[in-house]
């Protein structure tokens, strides 16, 4: 099987500049790169037509090598993909407002039929990769914007809270007959208007860097394809504007996830996060991100400026990382964002819990918590213990004011020792020897944002309110299963 990546991220991140930095720095791979929900490839991607052969306008081409570029259709995967014979690593580049679309259908390889199904069986999916833009990540948290203005493109600029929007095309005054053509002008209308384009490019948009071509220096209209690093990421965002027409339909289902919910779900499903444009970013911001990453996140974090990976393979490596729940609680005062780790040895009375998620039967049946108590709150991730079950851990989430508890998994010290992850096998025999508990204890991250009333000092108190006290404890784990039994969760 041939391994694989699935490469997420919102819009602007930098999935072309990552796109243009595995091409241009690994020749010798033969790769199939595949652009989902865009109908046709990225701008970005037809811009560059030095070392491509089209293979089909503005939908398939191949490079030199014999990778070849095209989007996740059937037709395409079965005249381009398997009749070219088995390549060295496929890349799947979602959309970049899905988080798991692309996840559902690689895991339904062996219930689907044709050609689709057929090249799907044949990969082996290795990490899903999510691309962060650096200087923009704090404000897209912060922000109340839902999927349904995603046509709207946020934008911080030198730090300001200003707010910079593309302007909205109105699809009704394009002719059918010229709806390409006519769009594209408009795509690169705005996207002139737009960026700034000052570190690189004239007040025309020609960029005052030079390339060779036979011999000869020329300059590239940012434009009309520029290549530079410098506009790889304004490159990019013209991109998601254009993936954005390609397939409202099918985004119309998610229009009221807010911006921070499905940065969140990004990362969460993620096991390497390419934070990209550091360069862009105060040290102190990246640090603040760092540690909000490390919390929320078990992924391998790697730094880049336009997504220059210092060794592809990183890619493709198995990642076992350990989250450290141990972090101090921090806020970023700029934004009002907070991180506070929750990290406690004994198990939460699963009653109290319970009514602290929710105030009426109603609202559990229905999934909506109990707002008051969790205001502010962007994102609650972890595993919690509960006092009835010594034999499980249980995933716990809270996300745009919904929560999930479910996918328990058994405790390390239930297990046998030939079971246990050997990536982390010291850890295990180190809390089995320390803990009176060995291995059981509640791990939560939460992000909160104080601009909607998140207080951490309050959302810390509730939950210690929801522990066993101190003479509970002292019951034993036998009365706590008896005693304690609900069948709440």
């Amino acid at each position: 099987m041939t391994d694989a990546i699935v490469v997420i991220g919102f819009i602007s991140s930098g999935k072309a500049s990552l796109y243009h930095s595995i091409r241009k720095e690994n020749l010798g791979l033969k790769v199939a790169y595949l652009f989902d929900g865009v109908g046709t490839l990225p701008q970005s991607v037809l811009d560059e037509t030095k070392g491509y052969k089209t293979l089909v306008e503005d939908t398939c081409i191949e490079l030199q090598n014999g990778s070849i570029v095209t989007v996740m259709e059937e037709e395409f995967i079965g005249d381009f993909i398997l009749k070219k014979g088995k390549f060295d690593k496929v890349i799947f580049f979602s959309h970049p407002f899905e988080s798991t679309f692309l996840l559902e259908v690689l895991s339904c390889g062996d219930e689907m039929e044709g050609s689709l199904g057929e090249f799907i069986s044949s990969v082996k999916l290795i990490n899903v990769v999510c691309i962060l833009d650096a200087e923009s990540l704090l404000e897209d948290l912060k922000s109340d914007k839902k999927v349904g203005d995603m046509m709207k493109i946020m934008s911080t600029a030198d730090g300001d809270d200003e707010e910079i929007e593309a302007e909205e095309i109105d699809y009704e005054d394009i002719d059918d007959k010229n709806y390409e053509k006519e769009l594209n002008e408009k795509f690169e209308k705005q996207q002139l208007e737009k960026h700034d384009h000052s570190t690189c490019c004239d007040e025309k948009g020609v960029c005052s860097s030079t390339t060779t071509t036979n011999q000869k220096d020329i300059k590239l209209e940012c434009g009309k394809g520029c290549q530079k690093e410098c506009c790889d990421d304004q490159n990019d965002e013209i991109d998601d504007l254009k993936d954005l027409d390609a397939d409202v339909n099918e985004l119309v289902k998610s229009t009221d996830k807010l911006v921070s919910t499905l940065i969140l779900e990004q990362i969460s499903i993620s096991n390497v996060i390419i934070l990209n444009k550091i360069d862009k970013i105060e040290k102190s911001k990246l640090e603040f991100i760092g540690k909000l990453l490390n919390l929320i996140s078990s992924s391998l974090v790697i730094e880049t400026s336009y997504c220059k990976i210092p060794n592809f393979q990183l890619l493709f490596n198995y990642v076992v990382t350990i989250r450290d729940y141990k972090l101090e609680s921090e806020t970023d005062n700029e934004t009002g964002i907070s991180i506070v780790n929750y990290y406690q040895r004994k198990p939460f009375h699963p009653t109290r819990l319970y009514n602290l998620l929710y105030d009426t039967i109603e609202k559990h049946e229905n999934n909506q918590l109990n707002s008051t108590n969790f205001k502010g709150v962007l994102l609650t991730t972890g595993l919690i213990w509960l006092a009835n079950d010594m034999k499980n851990k249980y995933n716990f989430e809270i996300l745009e004011g919904k929560e999930m508890i479910g996918n328990k998994r058994p405790f390390w010290s239930t297990m046998k020792e030939s079971e246990w992850n050997p990536a982390i096998k010291e850890n295990i025999e180190r809390e089995i020897k320390l803990f009176k508990y060995q291995d059981r204890k509640i791990e939560l991250s939460i992000v909160g944002l104080q601009s909607n009333g998140f207080d951490k000092d309050t959302m810390i108190k509730k939950l210690d309110q929801c522990l066993l006290t101190d003479k509970e404890m002292e019951l034993g784990p036998n009365t706590w299963e008896i005693d304690f039994k609900s069948d709440l969760f």
